[in-house]
């Protein structure tokens, strides 16, 4: 998020004197290791953003809002798509589930 500030605040020639972003994540996780039940989830992102600037409050706003609108970690949190996902084991494929209680 905080590339798309820098580039797009340069594009716009945007003085931004200062800009830091913080970001606090929640997750949970329950279940057990041993018994192959372990399960995470995510609970909350929180994301905040601290501009320093001279600039008019609607050019930083406009700013802060594209550069959201295309950073992609950003809108893969806030719009989720499907994941493909594939796994090998020395060269061959793996699928995790399949294998799901049959490890001891």
């Amino acid at each position: 998020m905080l590339s798309q500030v820098s580039r797009y605040g340069t594009i716009h020639k945007l003085q931004i004197d200062d800009v830091r972003m913080q970001v606090t994540t929640r997750f949970h996780i329950e279940g057990s290791v041993l018994a192959d039940t372990l399960e995470s989830k995510p609970l909350e992102f929180d994301s905040r953003i601290e501009v320093h600037s001279p600039e008019p409050p609607e050019r930083i706003a406009r700013l802060l809002l594209t550069a959201e609108n295309s950073c992609y970690v950003m809108q893969s949190l806030v719009r989720p798509v499907h994941v493909n996902r594939s796994f090998t084991l020395n060269g061959r494929p793996l699928q995790p589930g399949d294998l799901a209680g049959k490890v001891s």
